[in-house]
Order: structure tokens, then C-alpha cells, then sequence
């Protein structure tokens, strides 16, 4: 019976820390993912979302994730959907691209049937819908009389995801809304693996390919979904750059020798590694620069110092130092924010670093236009999106121009 690679989240073209060299790391995670299916004789590639970290992907990037496509044409299918990072509103995504070149099959309502003759196996697909888009939904999907129907799809979705607030997808309803009868439910947006039995549907969320945040401190992994015996989900795990985490507590009477002797007991894996150094600060400060230096110096691409302090030990920001990588304390910030889809893509273009400071305006206003054509029923000359605390924000072209 057939047996499925189940991945996503791969967020090729994530420039983590400013480095090109760990942009690379996650297009090579997708890499290993696609060669792993193609050297394990599966059935398919089931992509659940996030392919891409932004809706304009760098050139270099596109090129090459369809080089990875490639290798794999003609050896195991690539299906997959479009996530929230990825999706353009009312205009083609990238999977649509890359299904017209015969490279990824772009799924939808019509199942993708993968013949078997113990039963074939039906594999449907959901791109990730607005919340204020989803009550138009009305999960009708084509019948298929195979033995096994598949859903894909990316949000964050409860149960699996206790979320409050605005983002929750409620997938008991999903299941019980559809038509089809699902066995199997293939989730993306959440980095971490996670599977949950739903009445008597199995869902599950593969995790991301690499790490996108120092906070995803498991093995970066992928699903592999077996049919062959009823339904049988394992986590494969992806060798991805080493994340090295110490976390010490120092006082006034350690000395800041305490804290270089700890250090050097990791040194022999910074080589090439990201350094995340923790210390529970009891009023000692700490030469930042002298340690990020130390740890270069033996091989580390990346160093974050943070402080630890408080009674309940929360992770904040030293008064003598800021240790927060800028790039994550935005999107901790923003993510806190609890932003619409279109004020997320327009700040994920406003902080490109690969587009022109002349072509930005171009870019946002394009965003908008899309925007505008694929929202129903909303009045000119603006569009209005509605944040979590029930206020509004609207944009015209016009702020742009």
C-alpha cells in the first residue's frame, strides 16, 4: 500500500540572522526531503504549505527550488497547497507555476488518485483561507471511491493548536462540514510535529524543515504517512545546521570565568554551528562582544546572548544590553500583533532587503491591487480588514502613491 512523504514549512528564501549562508540551509532542507522520497521509493510528496517565506521569493531562490522540483519529475509526484506566507490574493501562486511547468501538482476540491492495488488513495487539498474569508467555505470536495481520501491543508487548527484569538480554524468542523469522509487530515503552519485522532480521522502537522526561530529547539522532521497496515504515521527527522543552546545561571561571586569555562565545554560544536548563550543574570554584566567574539573565533556563523531574568525566569531584554536578533524580535513583535494577511505581506515587503527603496512603492501597490480584486462585496475606494480588537484598517492607492 502506498506510502507518503508528508513535509511543508520549508520557508525557502528566509535570510535568518541576515546570513546567505542560512538562506541556503533551508532550500537545502527541502533538498534532503525531496531526495530522501525519490532514494525511499514513496508513492508521493505531499507539501502542506509555506514552500516559500514570502510572496516575492529572490530569483535565486525560485531557480532554485525548481532545480529540487526537478529531480524529482518523473521519480515521485510533488502535491501541494498554498500557505499564508505564500499566498497571493486573487493572482497565481507559485505551486500554480509550477504545476503549468509539470513540476507540482496544485491540489484542490478534484482528488489526485495514487493507484494501488490494495486500494487506491484519494489526496485532496485546501489552501490556507482568511479567517474572515472562511465562513464562505462550504467544504464541498468531488467523491472518489478509493480507499483511502486525504486532506491537505495550512492554518492553525484547533485542536491540534490551542490558539486563541482571531487565527483558530476550527478543523472538527471542517471534518464534520465535508462531504468526503476523510482518514487522513496532513496539516502546515505549525513548526513543531504534532498528530491528534479527531473522532476516527487522524491529523497531523509534519514541522518545518528548519529552524525558523531559535525557539524551535527539536530535530527539524518530516512525516512519512504508511497505508500499507491501516494508518501509520512516524516522524523522520532532517540533519539541518546545528542550533548549540547554553543556558547557565552567574552571580556576582561566579565571576565571569564561571561563564567563559562553560562555553568552552560546548566549543568543540560551535564549528559551523548558531551559538545561543542564556544567562540567568543575578546582577553581573556581561562582555557581549568579547563572547560573540570567542565563539566566531572556534567556528560559529551566529551568535545571540540573551538574558534570563526575573523571579519566574521569563526571557526578557537586560537593561545593559539589547541580546534580541533584530529579524526575530520583529516577527515576535508583529506575531504578538495579531496583523491581518494583507498588513503581514506589506511588512514582509517593506522589510525586503532585496527590494529598491524606488520599487517599493510599485510592490505594495501591486499587493493592494491583488487585494482588492479577490475581496468580494467590499466598498471603493478602500479596502478594510478587521484586526482582533474589532477596529479597522483601511488602504487606498492612493496612501501608496
Amino acid at each position: 500500500m502506498g506510502r507518503i512523504i508528508h513535509t511543508g514549512d520549508t520557508h525557502i528564501g528566509y535570510l535568518q540572522y541576515h546570513l546567505p549562508s542560512r538562506q541556503s540551509d533551508f532550500l537545502n532542507a527541502f533538498k534532503r526531503v525531496v531526495q530522501d522520497a525519490i532514494d525511499g521509493d514513496f508513492d508521493a510528496i505531499v507539501h502542506s504549505g509555506d514552500l516559500f517565506d514570502k510572496i516575492n521569493p529572490d530569483l535565486k531562490d525560485i531557480a532554485g527550488t525548481i532545480e529540487i522540483l526537478q529531480l524529482a519529475k518523473g521519480k515521485v509526484p510533488i502535491l501541494a497547497i498554498a500557505g499564508n506566507h505564500e499566498m497571493r490574493r486573487g493572482g497565481i501562486q507559485w505551486i500554480d507555476l509550477f504545476d503549468r511547468l509539470g513540476l507540482v501538482k496544485h491540489l484542490d476540491e478534484s482528488p489526485y488518485i495514487i493507484k494501488d492495488q490494495e486500494g487506491d488513495i484519494a489526496i485532496y487539498g485546501m489552501d490556507y483561507v482568511h479567517q474572515d474569508k472562511r465562513e464562505e467555505l462550504d467544504y464541498q470536495f468531488e467523491d472518489s471511491q478509493s480507499k483511502y481520501k486525504i486532506l491537505v491543508s495550512h492554518g492553525q487548527f484547533t485542536p491540534l493548536v490551542l490558539v486563541p484569538g482571531r487565527n483558530a480554524w476550527d478543523l472538527e468542523m471542517v471534518l464534520e462540514s465535508s462531504n468526503i469522509k476523510f482518514d487522513v487530515v496532513l496539516l502546515g503552519d505549525e513548526h513543531g510535529q504534532k498528530q491528534k485522532m479527531i473522532g476516527d480521522v487522524w491529523a497531523t502537522y509534519c514541522g518545518s524543515t528548519e529552524r525558523a526561530s531559535i525557539k524551535e529547539r527539536e530535530r527539524r522532521s518530516y512525516n512519512i504517512i504508511d497505508l500499507k497496515d491501516g494508518i501509520n504515521i512516524s516522524t523522520r527527522n532532517i540533519q539541518t545546521r546545528e542550533f548549540v543552546y547554553i543556558e547557565e545561571e552567574i552571580t556576582e561571586q561566579d565571576g565571569i570565568g564561571y561563564l567563559y569555562d562553560r562555553i568552552k565545554e560546548e566549543e568543540h560544536k560551535f564549528v559551523d554551528a548558531v551559538v545561543i548563550i542564556t544567562v540567568e543574570n543575578k546582577g553581573r554584566k556581561i562582555p557581549i562582544s568579547e563572547i560573540e567574539e570567542y565563539c566566531k573565533q572556534r567556528g560559529a556563523i551566529y551568535v545571540q546572548i540573551k538574558s534570563k531574568v526575573g523571579e519566574e525566569g521569563e526571557t526578557r531584554v537586560g537593561e545593559w544590553v539589547s541580546f534580541e536578533d533584530p529579524s526575530e524580535a520583529i516577527e515576535s513583535g508583529i506575531e504578538a500583533l495579531g496583523l491581518t494577511d494583507i498588513s503581514r505581506q506589506i511588512d514582509l515587503i517593506v522589510r525586503d532587503q532585496n527590494i529598491l527603496d524606488s520599487n517599493l512603492k510599485i510592490h505594495v501597490k501591486e499587493l493592494i491591487e491583488e487585494f482588492r480584486n479577490g475581496m468580494k462585496g467590499l466598498e471603493e475606494p478602500g479596502v478594510e480588514d478587521n484586526d482582533k480588537n474589532g477596529k479597522s484598517e483601511e488602504y487606498t492607492l492612493g496612501d501608496f502613491s
